[in-house]
């Protein structure tokens, strides 16, 4: 009986705590270009970017928060995971740039969705 209930305490725990997709990668939807403020000619690439950031990103782990990526994983881990993606410089280009625009920007994102 105790491990049920120290099984249904741990389930429970994890529903309340969890965070949404778009909460972890916000889209380059409407709100988000009306936070972001960028010019036309970057919204193909920040679009890019997102998806880049889900397909390859996600192959090996679940999305993280973007406004939680620290400066620690930018100069240690993220270099490594683009490695192992074979991302090309472009496309590093591209994802870097979704990820800072978006963690600048994503806890207004998370206050505004529904």
């Amino acid at each position: 009986m105790p491990i049920r209930i120290t099984l249904a305490l741990i389930g429970l725990s994890l529903l309340t705590s969890c965070v949404s997709i778009e909460d972890r990668a916000p889209p380059v939807d409407d709100l988000f270009l009306s936070e972001a403020r960028v010019s036309a000619s970057e919204i193909d690439k920040l679009r890019e970017g997102h998806k880049i950031y889900m397909n390859f990103c996600t192959d090996c782990h679940a999305p993280r928060q973007v406004d939680k990526i620290t400066t620690r994983n930018w100069e240690e881990h993220i270099p490594k995971m683009f490695k192992k993606a074979e991302l090309y410089p472009e496309e590093i280009e591209l994802v870097t740039n979704y990820i800072k625009t978006a963690a600048a920007i994503n806890q207004k994102l998370i206050a505004k969705r529904p």
